[in-house]
Order: C-alpha cells, then sequence, then structure tokens
C-alpha cells in the first residue's frame, strides 16, 4: 500500500464505522422514540416490539462485519486504481446498508402500532414555546472574530505571497477554504436562531435545554472554525515551493479529517447526555407524530411553519419537506447528491485507465506528442530549446495531475526550478527533460526504449 492509499484508508474507514455507531445508538430509546417510531415504555417491551428491534440490531451487526473484514483484500492490491475504486464502492454500500434494516424495522414497528391501537389519532400539528426558549441566543458576533480574521489575514497574504511566485491558482485556492469559516459562522447563527424543540409543558426546563442545546452547537461550529483556520495554515505551509515537502497537503487533509470525525463524536456523546437529562417522562408534551416522518428520517409536516426541525435520526437539524423553502432545498440538495453519486463510477472508470492505459511519445510531422488516454502535450520540434536525458529524477512535488506508482502526469513542481510539466512512468530508469519557451517538462516512454529512441530522434 502507497502513501495516498494509506492516506485514503484512514480517512474513509471510520466514516462507516460511524454511520454503525450512530444508527445503532437510535435503537436505545432516546425521547421515546425508536427506529424513527415514537412508543411508550411498556409499548417497547412487548415481545413484538423487542423482536423486531432485536432482528434490526442483529442486521446491523451482520453487515458492519461483514463491511469492515472486506476492506483487508485491499492489503495486497497493488493497483492503486482498483484500490480506490473499491473504497468508492465500499463507501456507497456503507452509506445505505445500515438504513436498509433501520428502515424495515421503523415501517415494522408503524405497522405493529397501528395494529395493536397504540396510535394516537391527533392533528399534524407543532408544540410552540411561548416564554422565552425560542429566544435564546447563544452565539455571539466576538467568539468567530479571530478565526475568521486570521483566515482572511492568510487568504490576503496567500495572494501577494503566490501572486509574486507567479501562481495566483494557489491564492483562489485557499481563498476557498478561507471562505469555509466564515460559512460555519453563518451556519452557527442560522442554528443559533430556529425554535427550539419543546421537550416539557414546564417552560423552566424548555428555556434551560435550549440553553445548553444551543450553546453545545456553538461550541462545535467555533472548534470548526479554528480547526479549519490551522488547516488552511497547513495548506498554506504545503504550497510553498522552497520547502517542497512531499505528502504535507495529503495528510494535513487526513488529519483535518479525523479531528473533524471526533468533534462529530464529541457532539454526539454529549448530545445523548443532555437528552438523557431532559427528556423525560414528567411533563412530556404528549405528540404522536409518525405520520410526518418517512422512515423516521424524512419529515413533511404542512401543519408545521418551522423550514428546519430537529432530527429523530442522528444529531442537527433536518428539513421540513411540508413548507416551501424546504421542498425547493430538498430538491437543491437531491439533485447535488445525485450528481455526485453518479458521476463516481465515471471517476473510477477514469482513474482505472490512467493507471492501465500506457503512456506514448512519439513524434510526428515534426510535433512531439505525448499521448495517454488522450493527447496532453502537443510540442512543436522546432521550438524546443533545450533536450537533456536524464538517468535520475529531481524531487517531484505534484500541484495538481495524477501521482501513482506507475505515472505521474500534470503540474508539478521542482524545489531548484519552481512549476514544470510532467509526464512519465516513475518506474523507468531513464527520462528526458526539455525546455519550450519558459516552460520545463519532464517526459517518458511507456518503457526506457521508447524514451530512448524519441530522445535520439529528438538530438538528431
Amino acid at each position: 500500500m502507497n502513501v495516498l492509499g494509506l492516506i485514503l484508508t484512514v480517512c474513509v474507514y471510520p466514516f462507516v464505522m460511524i454511520m454503525f455507531f450512530l444508527l445503532k445508538n437510535e435503537m436505545a430509546p432516546k425521547r421515546g422514540i425508536y427506529c424513527g417510531v415514537k412508543l411508550t415504555k411498556e409499548n417497547a417491551q412487548t415481545p413484538e416490539a423487542e423482536r423486531i428491534l432485536a432482528d434490526c440490531r442483529r442486521s446491523m451487526t451482520r453487515d458492519f462485519i461483514l463491511l469492515m473484514l472486506a476492506p483487508l483484500p485491499m492489503l495486497f492490491i497493488p493497483w492503486f486504481s482498483i484500490f480506490f475504486t473499491f473504497w468508492m464502492l465500499w463507501l456507497i454500500i456503507g452509506v445505505f446498508l445500515f438504513f436498509i434494516p433501520y428502515v424495515r424495522a421503523n415501517k415494522k414497528l408503524k405497522e405493529l402500532k397501528k395494529e395493536k391501537g397504540w396510535k394516537k389519532e391527533t392533528l399534524r400539528q407543532t408544540a410552540a414555546e411561548m416564554k422565552g426558549a425560542g429566544k435564546i441566543r447563544r452565539v455571539k458576533w466576538y467568539q468567530f472574530a479571530a478565526p475568521c480574521l486570521l483566515s482572511a489575514a492568510l487568504f490576503i497574504a496567500s495572494l501577494f505571497w503566490f501572486g509574486n511566485a507567479g501562481e495566483p491558482a494557489y491564492g483562489v485556492m485557499t481563498g476557498s477554504f478561507a471562505v469555509i469559516t466564515f460559512l460555519f459562522w453563518g451556519i452557527a447563527v442560522l442554528m443559533d436562531r430556529q425554535n427550539t424543540q419543546v421537550v416539557s409543558m414546564d417552560s423552566g426546563v424548555n428555556v434551560n435545554y435550549a440553553r445548553a442545546n444551543k450553546n453545545l452547537w456553538k461550541n462545535l461550529w467555533v472548534a470548526c472554525a479554528w480547526l479549519n483556520t490551522a488547516y488552511l495554515a497547513g495548506v498554506l505551509l504545503s504550497f510553498d515551493k522552497a520547502l517542497c515537502i512531499t505528502g504535507l497537503f495529503a495528510w494535513i487533509s487526513a488529519a483535518y479529517i479525523l479531528l473533524t470525525i471526533v468533534l462529530l463524536i464529541w457532539v454526539i456523546r454529549v448530545k445523548g447526555r443532555l437528552e438523557a437529562a431532559y427528556f423525560t417522562d414528567e411533563g412530556a408534551v404528549e405528540t404522536d407524530d409518525d405520520d410526518c416522518w418517512l422512515w423516521g428520517i424524512f419529515y413533511c409536516n404542512p401543519a408545521d411553519k418551522h423550514v428546519y426541525v430537529e432530527k429523530r435520526v442522528g444529531i442537527g437539524s433536518t428539513m421540513n419537506f411540508g413548507t416551501q423553502k424546504g421542498r425547493i432545498a430538498g430538491v437543491l440538495l437531491g439533485l447535488l447528491g445525485g450528481v455526485g453519486i453518479l458521476s463516481l463510477p465515471l471517476v473510477c472508470i477514469w482513474v482505472i485507465l490512467l493507471e492501465f492505459v500506457p503512456i506514448k511519445l512519439a513524434v510526428e510531422d515534426d510535433r512531439l506528442i505525448a499521448s495517454q488516454v488522450s493527447v496532453d502535450y502537443n510540442l512543436p520540434v522546432n521550438l524546443i530549446q533545450e533536450v537533456t536525458l536524464l538517468e535520475e529524477l529531481p524531487r517531484l512535488e505534484r500541484v495538481s495531475g495524477t501521482g501513482m506508482d506507475t505515472l505521474k502526469k500534470g503540474n508539478y513542481r521542482v524545489a531548484e526550478e519552481g512549476r514544470c510539466q510532467v509526464f512519465l512512468n516513475p518506474q523507468n530508469n531513464v527520462f528526458i527533460r526539455l525546455k519550450v519557451g519558459e516552460t520545463v517538462y519532464y517526459l517518458s516512454g511507456y518503457d526506457d526504449a521508447q524514451t530512448l529512441a524519441i530522445y535520439e530522434e529528438l538530438v538528431r
């Protein structure tokens, strides 16, 4: 397994583990909700309900074990494209697989609830706190001022830094990372202004829960803003051509993902303690809105004018598809998600082609053509200023493009001379360095024989 494979494993493998433990946690009674269905303790302890929940747990545990064992053969696969394709498919399967027994249990519990007459016939309405819980605010501008100003300063510095180095694209890239810090601030403000869920007929309990809940989310978004600012600083460091630290960008990206996962796990645990403390039978608000929840996941209640409500499954908020804004946002998110999922197989096919289609150098009609899946470079031979045969490559730092064990292609950087274009098989023994105008190229054919033949033709 190469460095890219290791980083991919570290980033992806924990994701399905979190999905499993998050949904398994939903099996436990929380706010009187089991698999997204509201039940009393007596209802949930009947043999029929316990059997449904037990079957769901067994199915999820079985699927989890299979998913954890499935990647083991990948440790012995030498091809990165196959490795990458497997992990992408594994990730998609892992996202949806655990929901199958969960949705099945949700459907069976609803049917059982209707069959046993446990369902309360109520209107689709929502409870509202009228004595101040909805007006509590925990997010203050100064809590986000420091990370936002620091991110903005790093972005401005990068514009001068990379602009003077002739690499303005790096400045634009760091700007996109800086925007994320401000985005965390915006999300925090949005969540802070939402009406808090009513948990009790006692207004004092609702106020305390609102304060604790909003404080938890405020702390998360502040931590995310600082973490993103630190990541931005690390990205700038990894782009420094003088340092030319191989793989730094990939490693700090992996660390960023893992630390974000740690923060989410922390929120889940604290949220669980809050719900255990405030969602009690004493003074609880009696509602039965299962019909408003599809599979306990998607909320649609036209009688509820709130665009966002607290999730029944997991943490955070979900949209109310019964409102016009919720439907519009849902359609947009669905389209984006669909495009992302459908494009993933195409990306995998492209990566496989890059690894298994051999590169080729040829001189045709006084032009040097470097091609693989398509033509990458088409250079007039008469404009080539320098041609050198190398038996050892300089230290190449990838900026953009491909960096496999058998293929390096795209924009790279050499510490001694700056940016260059690379198109070669790093497992070869000889390479061609040539210069066209101000651009330096490092090239090779699919093997040494082809590389030597092209070199001899160029110096002839």
